[in-house]
């Protein structure tokens, strides 16, 4: 445990991540109403969609609960991990117009929010083993690096990019103007001091052309050789990445997912691909090899949505360390076991506490 303890008692750095901004409203599906107040949800996303199957003919009427409106996104979600250790993350997005949202409103003091407008909104149905997730993006998806330009024109983009170590892009599934943001934030390292890495979750890949998602990851490689660029994947994801890159897609196994991504990595030229489950985390690095983390699956979970991004914050928290590449695991596991528990992301002794029950460490 003392390389860990170490490590959260001295972890410091700037961490940038943009740029999206969404508020989610969550809510979960009544299955049986007893009473005004006495209801049992559907706990299971499979339920939902043989329900759907069964009602293909004919219509579906179902009962929303809400459970709560809060911030979304990748941004926040990945931030407000940093935000928790003590770090205070740049996060230019879409936090609110005239004011700042009152979902962020907490954030507002351990986060640096530059924003650049309105949020989008999400329509989260949560149960008990997923999530399904509804977005109207307009917002996220007309964003673009011109809006960049007008809105804090240069001498405060060169302040906001500056003394960088880690930068992040998010949810390029979502935005159209991916590419576009892209270069604009590399346009930032012309002359300036390089971030140490720049990682990216690219979120649901299918939900764009492989002509699209071939050109993006042509266009980051050509930026590696200037910083090690780092791509997070769930489950789902890394199945889609191989299919869509030319390598054989691995049975849903720690040992096959490993050199399957080893293979994938070399094929994309990044310098660390992680895959996160429930289960079991794995990475590849050019300088570290393959990595495995395994973790217990949670089962008394009370928050999903968020889950994938607090890992990745909590192995963007580690890669500012020297932590080993099954060290960030073991640390990214961590912050999302607590995260699903709890509903909020751990502080450095909270952490510390979910590292030490760990098995794989």
């Amino acid at each position: 445990m003392k390389r860990y303890t170490d490590f959260l008692q001295n972890v410091r750095g700037k961490i940038l991540l943009g740029c999206d901004g969404f508020v989610d409203e969550t809510y979960e599906l009544v299955d049986v109403r007893r009473g005004p107040a006495d209801f049992t949800p559907m706990k299971k996303l499979k339920q939902f969609g043989e329900l759907i199957v069964q009602r293909a003919d004919g219509g579906v009427g179902l009962e929303l609960v809400p459970k709560r409106r809060c911030e979304g996104g990748f941004a926040i979600n990945t931030g407000r991990v940093a935000a928790c250790l003590g770090l205070k993350p740049r996060l230019p997005g879409l936090y609110g117009g005239k004011a700042i949202d009152p979902a962020y409103e907490p954030f507002a003091k351990i986060c640096e929010l530059h924003s650049l407008g309105d949020p989008a909104l999400t329509i989260a149905l949560e149960f008990g083993d997923g999530k399904i997730l509804m977005s109207n993006l307009e917002a996220v998806s007309t964003l673009s690096w011109s809006d960049f330009e007008k809105h804090f024109g240069q001498a405060k983009l060169d302040a906001m990019f500056s003394g960088v170590d880690i930068l992040g892009l998010g949810y390029w599934s979502l935005t159209a103007n991916f590419d576009e943001l892209f270069q604009g934030f590399m346009d930032q390292y012309r002359t300036a001091t390089p971030p140490r890495r720049m990682f990216f979750d690219f979120a649901d890949i299918k939900k764009k052309s492989s002509e699209s998602f071939l050109r993006s990851l042509e266009l980051i490689r050509s930026f590696s050789g200037k910083i090690p660029m780092v791509l997070s994947l769930n489950e789902h994801e890394v199945l889609e990445l191989c299919s869509r890159i030319g390598v054989a897609r691995p049975e849903l196994t720690p040992a096959a997912i490993g050199s399957a991504l080893a293979v994938a990595r070399e094929k994309i030229g990044f310098a660390e691909l992680v895959v996160h489950t429930p289960e079991f985390a794995v990475a590849t690095s050019v300088t570290e090899g393959v990595a495995l983390a395994l973790q217990a699956r949670q089962t008394k979970i009370v928050r999903l949505a968020g889950a994938g991004d607090s890992f990745n914050g909590g192995y963007l928290c580690a890669s500012l360390g020297e932590l080993s590449l099954k060290e960030r695991l073991v640390v990214a596991n961590a912050v999302t076991a607590f995260f699903v528990t709890h509903g909020f992301p751990p502080n450095r002794e909270e952490l510390a506490a979910q590292i030490e029950k760990a098995a794989d460490k």
